[in-house]
């Protein structure tokens, strides 16, 4: 049976993160609320939760591989193996928020976090209690949609629950999500920033920071 707890999305103690953050040290998986919906949560080295999740969503491939929600944009130096001048600069403007950035990956990580020419996707997530949980962990923690693949992502914990009845440890209760666009991704691995996906950071704010990115 899954555990639920209740938090305050913004205002969650330790306390209330601790079950979550055992349940994610101890190889297992999580769902929480974030920004726009409600996400699968593993810790990005721990391979079986990976495959856990993978399991959750078939029919995914290598070109939706699972993103990685950060705690501090200084963390993304434990899986991107460089930082470019424009990579600070979006970084800077829109973290914590709902831009995620493919950057060349470091050796090592999982399969399930690559894309196909090894980046690797990374977000700061703009809710404090998933920041503050990641920062109980002390690493990633993986931001796929609480989903199976081609199913409506999530906005209530009611609805993971039903999506993937027993088939999680825990689930974080954060009240509904807004839901809407999901995060815009910029692929920042060749010489010229394209973007991946339009999502919730429209194209001409990216623009206005970063003037060579390709929509």
């Amino acid at each position: 049976m899954t555990k639920v707890v209740k938090i305050d999305p913004q205002r969650a103690t330790y306390k209330q993160l601790a079950p979550a953050a055992e349940v994610l040290l101890s190889g297992g998986l999580v769902a929480g609320p974030t920004q726009s919906y409600y996400a699968l949560m593993a810790l990005a080295d721990k391979p079986a939760a990976l495959e856990r999740i993978a399991a959750l969503k078939p029919g995914r491939t290598a070109e939706h591989a699972f993103l990685l929600l950060l705690d501090q944009s200084l963390r993304s130096r434990s899986y991107a193996v460089e930082m470019s001048e424009q990579a600070g600069a979006l970084m800077d403007r829109f973290w914590p928020g709902l831009l995620t950035l493919l950057m060349p990956a470091h050796t090592g990580l999982h399969r399930l976090l690559l894309g196909k020419s090894k980046t690797v996707g990374l977000r700061v997530e703009g809710l404090a209690a998933v920041r503050r949980l990641i920062r109980m962990v002390d690493r990633g923690v993986t931001g796929t949609s609480a989903n199976p693949h081609r199913q409506s992502p999530p906005t209530t914990k009611d609805q993971v629950l039903d999506y993937f009845p027993g088939q999680l440890d825990l689930v974080l209760d954060g009240g509904p999500t807004p839901g809407g666009l999901s995060s815009t991704i910029v692929d920042l691995s060749g010489p010229i920033p394209w973007i991946f996906r339009k999502g919730a950071v429209p194209v001409e704010e990216i623009a206005a920071v970063c003037p060579s990115v390709a929509a």
